[in-house]
């Protein structure tokens, strides 16, 4: 399958399914993206998404280094 055909068909979260998969704060989010420890989010007409393809690789790799979600950056970056 061609790369551009599924980078345009590809399943984005909006924050609430987000916070599904990673429970943790809004503000702990936007500390993790600022840092770069978390995919960044795309803005669509005022709202944010999270590409889920980068989500499931970037909890695999949370998981493969043995830690939670919430432990990967202290909330009090």
């Amino acid at each position: 399958m061609d790369r551009n055909y599924r980078t345009m068909t590809e399943r984005l979260l909006p924050r609430r399914e987000l916070r599904s998969l990673v429970p943790v704060s809004d503000m702990t989010i936007w500390r993790w993206e600022r840092d770069g420890v978390f995919p960044r989010h795309l803005s669509i007409n005022g709202r944010n998404y999270w590409r889920l393809s980068e989500i499931s690789n970037w909890i695999d790799r949370q998981q493969s280094a043995g830690r939670p979600n919430r432990s990967v950056v202290s909330d009090e970056h």
